[in-house]
């Protein structure tokens, strides 16, 4: 392994953290020397890749980082495309709308409306965060489009993080939710990330005919109970549909 290498598994590490890491830390983690780590860590200070605390000598990713993410997520038209629609998903709803894509085997959120209405809940979802395809509607619904095989493949190979007591944790059943997600045409999390908050998610599709992205609301399971989870589920799903529509979708046929 050289050196850009080891310095991209280092920020790979940093990334994954919530707090910030010392260097024995990087190095049992990594399997790299201690001079190594400290060396890359060097450099990547160098140009404010990743940032030293001073109080604890620690190191978390830099101001770079963010400068290079918020390039990537505005290359992204879909964006500029979406936004309007998450706006009126919002104003109808009255919930958080958040827009997610699908990047290396992950859904990502990359647009967020919060709503107007604010809770004391601090909700999981953030522009730039990934979303669990285990347990977050948007990340499920988007999996649930991938082919048979990607699904296997992806599902059999990853490691489950347990958020709440109803996290899906298990391949098989998960395989299984999957499969019916696809053929409701949507997908709920309930309470599934974070106790006492409920999401629904649509599919966006693209001139390919391929699930690329999705549109989400979050709100207080309370604000999604079964009245309310139909009237804006069928709200989200045409605003998914319009928003396909726009990218090049034309079928006319049932959206699965």
């Amino acid at each position: 392994m050289n050196s850009i290498e080891k310095s991209i598994e280092v920020l790979n590490c940093l990334s994954h953290k919530e707090r910030a890491v010392g260097v024995t830390e990087l190095s049992l983690e990594l399997l790299f020397p201690k001079s190594t780590i400290h060396r890359i860590l060097t450099i990547l200070s160098k140009y404010s890749l990743v940032e030293k605390e001073s109080e604890t000598s620690r190191y978390k990713l830099g101001l770079q980082v963010l400068e290079y993410s918020k390039s990537f997520y505005d290359s992204f038209d879909i964006r500029q495309t979406a936004r309007p629609i998450l706006k009126d998903i919002c104003r109808d709803t009255n919930l958080t709308t958040h827009l997610t894509t699908w990047y290396n085997e992950k859904g990502i959120c990359i647009d967020s409306i919060t709503a107007s209405q604010r809770t004391n809940t601090n909700l999981f979802v953030e522009i730039g965060k990934e979303m669990p395809f285990n347990c977050s509607a948007s990340a499920k619904v988007i999996l649930a489009y991938q082919s048979p095989k990607e699904i296997k493949r992806i599902i059999y190979e990853k490691e489950f993080h347990k958020y709440t007591p109803k996290t899906i944790i298990d391949p098989n059943k998960l395989e299984n939710h999957l499969i019916e997600i696809k053929r409701k045409g949507f997908a709920i999390c309930d309470e599934e990330l974070e106790v006492g908050i409920k999401a629904i998610s649509a599919p966006v599709r693209n001139i390919n005919n391929e699930v690329i992205s999705s549109i989400t609301i979050t709100g207080m399971s309370k604000q999604l109970d079964r009245k309310n989870a139909e009237k804006f589920t069928s709200i989200l799903v045409n605003s998914a549909r319009e928003l396909s529509r726009v990218l090049g979708y034309r079928n006319k046929n049932r959206f699965n």
